[in-house]
């Protein structure tokens, strides 16, 4: 049992993508939509490990639905310039840009990430862009003073029941028979958990692992 920890992989599984967010979804959504009519940017900001990736999965599904949109997502790297800067783009068809890891900026020279920023705020003068990044102010000074279409959406910790949600999908990933139960945790265990975690998945599912093994490895 202790060698079937359900907890080693702190990246958001299936199981967890149950917890998926909705009305953070929407409301991105609302601000990408906006943005899709009239140019703009959206910063999407948060600490490590709070699910912005597994969000922006969830947002790049539903643009995604609409023949009318076209998607490009990239993570950020210093090749990323290259495969934007000639963008074309085709109305009536609508153009989403969605960047993660934008904070990888940081491994450019000073005027190499000017020159980012310039391309990406010209961009957002016809479409949206949407930004992902862990840094508190990142990129927002830069922009913020230049596009006045500029939006940031700083993505908080999951509530006490999605989090324990996730725990609990992932204790059934191991279970013979599923239940709602957190056992082999008590809600006095989870209640730290959750408040050493401050709703991040990612310290969250780091500490259940820890714990999980400490209790399977007492009751063998």
């Amino acid at each position: 049992m202790a060698g079937n920890n359900p907890f080693i992989s702190i990246t958001y599984s299936e199981n967890d993508i149950l917890v998926d967010r909705v009305n953070e979804r929407i409301e991105i959504l609302i601000l990408i939509n906006e943005a899709m009519e009239h140019g703009g940017i959206i910063v999407l900001q948060g600490a490590p490990g709070m699910g912005k990736s597994t969000l922006l999965t969830a947002i790049e599904k539903e643009l995604e639905k609409s023949k009318n949109i076209d998607v490009i997502r990239e993570e950020f790297t210093p090749m990323v310039y290259n495969k934007i800067r000639n963008l074309d783009i085709k109305p009536p068809k609508k153009l989403v840009i969605e960047l993660d890891d934008f904070n990888n900026i940081e491994m450019l020279e000073k005027l190499s990430q000017q020159r980012v920023i310039d391309l990406l705020y010209n961009l957002s003068q016809k479409i949206a862009v949407l930004m992902v990044e862990n840094r508190e102010d990142g990129v927002e000074k830069a922009l913020k003073s230049q596009s006045k279409q500029f939006k940031k959406y700083n993505l908080a910790g999951l509530s006490k029941e999605d989090l324990k949600q996730i725990v609990i999908n992932r204790l059934n990933s191991v279970r013979a028979i599923k239940s709602d139960s957190l056992e082999p945790f008590t809600e006095a265990e989870y209640e730290k958990i959750y408040k050493k975690a401050r709703g991040n998945p990612r310290i969250a599912l780091l500490i259940c692992s820890a714990l999980y093994d400490q209790k399977t490895n007492n009751i063998i």
